[in-house]
């Protein structure tokens, strides 16, 4: 029970990664706030969760929108009292090839995957400055050491965006007592990469040291590392969790 008495916001939470650290957090002891903006997806877990009677709330949020943010974080903090932990998760990953991307395709990738992140770490950071503790876990890709695969250029661009806006968070707020930290995951099988992993994955597992592509409990496990008290002096990584497939640089 590493995170007894916790209270986690995850987004991306309906499906996925943000599913299984939602799930793990839960059975950690922490009280959890899942947003995501899939309704549906979001209505067959909360009839799941609520069958467990699980210290959880679902909210229907777009990461991009500054007022649904801060929305979310004002609802997570009336039902539970305080936020301890931020999970910014949630993606979105569309494949083209370089020139067939529009203005409108690269907007709605930063805006998702960078500028939420931005959103949702400036939503939570006041309250966190205030009870001077917070982990902030930013969710960035193997993508941004690597360049990505053909095809997801905004995607890698975010997810180098996000190792700046996490390491100059961790020293903006180091000294309030909140760690920020990157996790990195390598090729994943999850609801986002079903639609092409697939047909490639044999290609991809040959340049994979440990011989398998990454599983959302693999990611879910590094997440609550970084969440606990047991990373307590960990600030401003980027922890890769990509099977050797990228290796630092």
């Amino acid at each position: 029970m590493r995170l007894e008495g916790k209270v986690a916001l995850v987004t991306g939470a309906a499906k996925g990664i943000g599913e299984e650290i939602l799930r793990c957090f839960l059975r950690e002891g922490a009280s959890v706030v899942g947003c995501d903006w899939d309704t549906d997806a979001l209505g067959d877990l909360g009839v799941e969760l609520a069958d467990k009677a699980e210290p959880v709330h679902l909210i229907e949020a777009d990461v991009s929108q500054s007022d649904q943010v801060r929305k979310a974080v004002a609802q997570a903090i009336a039902t539970f009292g305080h936020i301890d932990i931020l999970v910014n998760n949630a993606a979105v990953s569309p494949k083209k090839p370089f020139l067939d991307y529009t203005e409108d395709d690269w907007n709605e990738v930063i805006s998702v995957d960078l500028t939420g992140q931005y959103l949702f770490a400036r939503a939570v950071a006041e309250h966190m400055m205030e009870r001077k503790y917070g982990r902030i876990i930013n969710f960035s890709s193997s993508a941004w050491r690597s360049g990505g695969f053909a095809g997801g250029i905004p995607y890698a661009s975010a997810k180098a965006g996000i190792i700046g806006l996490t390491r100059s968070l961790a020293k903006t707020l180091g000294r309030y007592g909140i760690t920020v930290n990157t996790l990195a995951p390598g090729p994943t099988a999850t609801p986002l990469t079903d639609v092409w992993l697939p047909a490639i994955e044999s290609e991809i597992v040959a340049q994979i040291p440990l011989e398998r592509v990454g599983t959302v409990e693999d990611m879910a496990k590094a997440a609550l590392f970084l969440a606990s008290d047991e990373a307590a002096y960990v600030t401003g990584i980027c922890l890769d969790v990509n099977g050797g497939i990228v290796m630092g640089g």
